[in-house]
C-alpha cells in the first residue's frame, strides 16, 4: 500500500506543479476553450468521492482522486490549483501545499481557469479553510483578519513540519507575507459578475479570472514589526538558497513590501496633513453654575469661526446692603479663534467673540478617537475630542439697595463673569 500512495504523491506533485507553472501559449489557448457543464458528471461524481475521502479520511481514495481530476484535458476545469492547496491544507500535507502556495502566487496577475463545479465540495473547502475572500463587504475587515490569521495558522504548521528545509524556510515567510497578497476563489466572481448578470452553470464553469495577485489594503492593520522580520528571513532565505526557483521572485516582492509598507505608514500618518486646515464639528460643554454651551465649530486653516448657544441660571447676591442680579445666559453668540497648536492628540484654541455680551477664552482639545485611515474618495476623517474651556463673559448685571421694591428700577452695571467648562466634540475634517 505503501508504494503505491508513494506513486500517487509523485504523480499529484507533478499535476500540481503543472497546474502553477503552466504559463505558456497552450495555456492560453486552453483558456478560451468553453467548458459545457452538462459533460462533466463523470468529473463531479468524482468530487463528490474526493469530499467523501476527505471526511472519512482516505489517504489512498483523496489521492486517488486528485490523480483524476489533475489530468482533465483542459487544465483546472475538474478541480482547479486553489482546490488542491485547500485539500492539502486540511490533510496537513505541507510538502505539497507549500510549493503550491508560492507558485499560486508567482502567477499574480495571471488568468486561470476555475473549476467547473459549485458544488459540495467546493463549500467544503471553503469553509475548512477559509483562506479565499467573502463576498459581504459590510464584513469585510473582519473577514479579511479572519482569513490572514488562517493562513498564519497553517503556514505556522508547516514551518515546523516534518519537510525539507527550504520548504520550511518558505513557510516561516509565508507565515506573514499574507497582508501583502490577495486571494482570490470562483465565489468571489461569482458574486462580482451576479451584480451585473445572472450567473449560469454555464458561465459558472468557464470563469477564467487571476487567482491572486500582489495587494495592500491600507484600511486593515498591518504588523510592520513582524513585516520587518520577514523581510529579514526573505533575506536569508535568498542567501541560502541562491538556485532556488523561489529566491528571484522574493527578491522582487521584498522591493515591493518595503514601497508598501512606506506608503502604508504615510497613509496612516494622514492627520498630519490635516494640521491647521478645516473641518466642521459639534460639541457640547457643561460648566459651573449649571451652564452649557452648544457649538458648531467651523474651521478653515487656522480661523475657527464658532457659532454657538449659551444657557445658564441667573444668580442672586447681597453684599454691603445691595442686591446684585446677573441675567440669565440664554442666548446666541459667535466667537473666532485660532488654531495656534495642534498634533496627533491636542489642539489649542485661543477665541474671543459674543453678541449681546462680550466673551473671551481658551479651549484645549485632547482627540481620544479618530478615524484609522480617511475616506477614498474625499480623504476625509472623523475624530473625538474630549474638550476643556475657560470663558471670561463681560455682561450686564443689575444692582439695587436692599430694602428698594420689586417696581424699583434696577441700576445696570457691566461686569466680569468667569466659566469653565469640560465637554465632549465630534469633527469631520
Amino acid at each position: 500500500m505503501m508504494p503505491y500512495t508513494r506513486i500517487l504523491s509523485t504523480l499529484l506533485l507533478f499535476a500540481a506543479f503543472a497546474l502553477a507553472q503552466g504559463i505558456g501559449s497552450e495555456q492560453v489557448d486552453f483558456n478560451k476553450v468553453k467548458v459545457n457543464p452538462a459533460e462533466m458528471q463523470s468529473e463531479l461524481n468524482t468530487r463528490a468521492d474526493l469530499l467523501q475521502a476527505l471526511k472519512t479520511g482516505n489517504t489512498t481514495k483523496v489521492d486517488s482522486a486528485l490523480l483524476v481530476l489533475s489530468y482533465e484535458k483542459v487544465p483546472e476545469s475538474a478541480i482547479d490549483s486553489l482546490e488542491i492547496l485547500q485539500v492539502n491544507l486540511i490533510r496537513g500535507r505541507y510538502d505539497l501545499a507549500v510549493p503550491q502556495f508560492a507558485n499560486m502566487l508567482m502567477k499574480g496577475r495571471k488568468k486561470v481557469r476555475y473549476s467547473f463545479a459549485n458544488d459540495s465540495l467546493y463549500h467544503y473547502l471553503k469553509n475548512e479553510t477559509r483562506i479565499a475572500p467573502r463576498h459581504h463587504w459590510h464584513r469585510a475587515e473582519r473577514d479579511q483578519e479572519g482569513r490572514h490569521l488562517k493562513l498564519k495558522g497553517y503556514m505556522t504548521e508547516a514551518a515546523q513540519a516534518n519537510i525539507k528545509q527550504e520548504y520550511k524556510d518558505l513557510a516561516s515567510i509565508f507565515v506573514d507575507l499574507h497582508p501583502y497578497f490577495i486571494l482570490y476563489d470562483k465565489g468571489y466572481w461569482i458574486y462580482l459578475g451576479s451584480i451585473f448578470e445572472d450567473i449560469s452553470p454555464d458561465s459558472m464553469a468557464n470563469i477564467i479570472r487571476i487567482r491572486s495577485e500582489e495587494g495592500v489594503d491600507f484600511h486593515n492593520d498591518i504588523d510592520t514589526l513582524a513585516a520587518t522580520m520577514m523581510l529579514i528571513r526573505m533575506e536569508a532565505f535568498c542567501e541560502n538558497y541562491p538556485e532556488s526557483e523561489y529566491s528571484g521572485w522574493l527578491k522582487r516582492v521584498s522591493g515591493n513590501i518595503k514601497g508598501s509598507i512606506k506608503r502604508y505608514k504615510e497613509y496612516r500618518a494622514y492627520y498630519k496633513d490635516k494640521f491647521y486646515t478645516g473641518g466642521l464639528g459639534l460639541e457640547l460643554f457643561i460648566g459651573n453654575s449649571s451652564t452649557f454651551v452648544v457649538g458648531v465649530p467651523i474651521q478653515i486653516s487656522r480661523f475657527i469661526l464658532t457659532p454657538s448657544y449659551i444657557n445658564g441660571e441667573s444668580s442672586i447676591t447681597i453684599k454691603e446692603n445691595q442686591v446684585k442680579e446677573r441675567n440669565v445666559f440664554d442666548e446666541f453668540f459667535v466667537t473666532a479663534g485660532i488654531d495656534v497648536y495642534e498634533n496627533k492628540w491636542l489642539k489649542i484654541q485661543p477665541f474671543a467673540g459674543g453678541w449681546d455680551f462680550f466673551t473671551a477664552g481658551l479651549q484645549g482639545d485632547f482627540r481620544f478617537w479618530m478615524s484609522k485611515t480617511p475616506g477614498s474618495e474625499f480623504h476625509d476623517a472623523t475624530y473625538l475630542s474630549l474638550k476643556f474651556r475657560y470663558m471670561g463673559i463681560y455682561h450686564d448685571t443689575k444692582t439695587a439697595t436692599s430694602d428698594e421694591t420689586e417696581e424699583d428700577e434696577l441700576a445696570e452695571e457691566k461686569q466680569w463673569d468667569h466659566r469653565f467648562f469640560v465637554g465632549i466634540g465630534v469633527h469631520f475634517w
